[in-house]
């Protein structure tokens, strides 16, 4: 896969991220994500800041310890996810949701700010044109 190092996560990623607050229910976060057939919600602050993310696997988690959906995503998000920056190779950020054990990244600025997210299910879609 050594195509992979040349090209950027900035490239592929996913723009049209969706964003909620860390007040909004979990049933609105897993309403919005079906909507928009997104696999993770990213959670930040009022200036764009990246303060946690909440994907299926955790709504499966959720569902199965039977968890109030009317309960605030700031109890159960990932807090302080990893994220990657828009120039990081795409190779470097596949081997980093390998090592993690990850299916999304945040995708932030220079500033910190997040501008849009990178899921496995991208890098997959885009593999053969990418190498």
């Amino acid at each position: 896969m050594g195509g992979l190092t040349s090209v950027r996560v900035s490239d592929i990623m996913n723009r049209n991220v969706l964003f909620l607050n860390a007040d909004s229910s979990l049933k609105e976060a897993a309403t919005k994500m079906l909507e928009r057939d997104v696999g993770s919600v990213i959670i930040v602050d009022s200036g764009g800041k990246c303060l946690g993310i909440i994907t299926e696997r955790d709504f499966l988690r959720l569902f199965k310890d039977e968890v109030n959906p009317s309960e605030q995503v700031r109890k159960y998000m990932i807090k302080n996810p990893i994220t990657v920056r828009e120039d990081t190779s795409v190779n470097e950020a596949r081997n980093i949701m390998i090592t993690h054990k990850i299916r999304h990244l945040p995708v932030v600025d220079y500033n910190g700010c997040v501008i849009g997210a990178l899921s496995y299910r991208d890098i997959f879609e885009r593999i053969e044109t990418l190498i």
